[in-house]
């Protein structure tokens, strides 16, 4: 009996989710070899939950929904290709996997249909912390020096004796336009690491203030401008006036649009940069000017600002409640990572900065979902402690 408590622990050990991963994709191949059946018949017998996964896997209409649903693909077209080939007649078991091989990889295709489908795997080396996902969350400090924590207090309106009010409804803060009034009061709008939160001016502008971000901005504009200041990173939503350039300042960096979305990323610690979605924007620093068109990203790189065009999605999919990567280098995924889960990230490999990755994941998810992603496509190890993610070379 305690020789065959040791042999279960001991398969328990050996079988870490990177491994199970690759013999599993090994058998959709086709190209198992008798120690990785073993290894996967070892497994299957361990629990039921794994069973059940792999029975899963094995359903093409289970793991195309999840695919449909989730969108993973580089293009519209390759979609579209995709989606027409699921729902062609099934010729048998396991064609999902054919189709992926003819589209993308089998590799990128098993490792989502484990992602999405592979909660319930079992395995004793997972993480025990939980660590909760950001959420709407914001500090609004006003002129006479009063502090608003916005997500204790919803549907309230604020407003002036000469008639300026603002309405938040714990989600969203919205500013009204008034004529009356004709004293100018400078608010801050701060979100915390692990928030998120949406400003709409007086004006009619909406920005979405991503989490660890803060903006500085009048209760409403007057004179030949409309100005505010951005430290973090924010999507704008500019109401159209042909006659009040909208201007935002960041540390050395200007943004000068009239009526135009982008997305603007000025966090202290990474190159600020600048994404055109539509119209156009005029950025300048120090004597530099540049004129984007839609589609165009400059960043400033020391001095200099570099300009080149680029797929926009990846810049913008995070108020849209998503990650999207296209070979970002793992720094830059943890950094994301650190702010919307509020956690500490230490990596103990200087090497592991160059790495890259690409994927697109919800954001209002686990971190140790998107951990497992990580982990499974790279030669990574994580290890979270409370709120401290620890990252290492397997």
């Amino acid at each position: 009996m305690k020789a065959k408590k040791e042999y279960k622990k001991r398969i328990v050990k050996k079988y870490r989710r990177k491994e199970i991963f690759r013999f599993i994709l090994a058998y959709f191949e086709g190209n198992m070899t008798d120690d990785q059946r073993r290894e996967l018949g070892d497994w299957l017998s361990l629990d039921e939950r794994n069973q059940r996964l792999f029975e899963r896997l094995q359903d093409d209409d289970y793991v195309g929904e999840r695919l449909r649903e989730y969108q993973r693909y580089d293009s519209v077209e390759d979609w579209k290709k995709l989606q027409a080939k699921l729902q062609a007649p099934r010729r048998k078991v396991g064609r999902w996997i054919q189709v992926c091989a003819a589209s993308v990889t089998i590799l990128f295709c098993v490792g989502m249909a484990w992602y999405f489908i592979g909660n319930d795997i079992h395995n004793e080396n997972a993480s025990s912390s939980v660590v909760e996902y950001g959420r709407s969350k914001a500090m609004l400090f006003l002129a006479t020096g009063e502090v608003i924590e916005l997500e204790s207090i919803r549907d309230t309106i604020h407003a002036r004796v000469e008639g300026e009010s603002f309405v938040n409804d714990g989600k969203k803060l919205v500013y009204s336009d008034t004529t009356r009034v004709k004293e100018v009061e400078w608010h801050t709008l701060q979100v915390p690491r692990g928030g998120e939160f949406v400003l709409c001016l007086a004006d009619g502008t909406v920005v979405t203030l991503n989490a660890d971000s803060k903006i500085h901005y009048p209760d409403h504009f007057t004179g030949k401008e409309r100005q505010v200041s951005l430290e973090g990173e924010a999507f704008f939503e500019v109401a159209k006036d042909s006659l009040k350039p909208f201007i935002v300042k960041t540390k050395g960096v200007d943004v000068r649009v009239l009526g135009t979305t982008f997305n603007l990323k000025a966090y202290p610690d990474e190159n600020q940069q600048t994404t055109l979605v539509q119209g156009s924007v005029e950025v300048l620093f120090d004597k530099q000017q540049v004129l984007l068109s839609p589609g165009e990203q400059v960043t400033r790189v020391g001095e200099e600002l570099k300009v080149e065009q680029v797929d926009v999605r990846p810049y913008i999919a995070w108020k849209d409640e998503r990650f999207v990567f296209e070979n970002e280098p793992l720094e830059g995924v943890l950094k994301k990572l650190e702010r919307w889960y509020n956690i500490t990230v230490f990596v103990q490999n200087s090497s592991l900065h160059g790495m890259r990755f690409t994927g697109n994941l919800p954001k209002y998810e686990s971190i140790n979902k998107v951990l497992n992603v990580l982990a499974l496509t790279t030669n990574i190890k994580f290890e979270l402690k409370d709120r401290t993610l620890i990252v290492q070379l397997e």
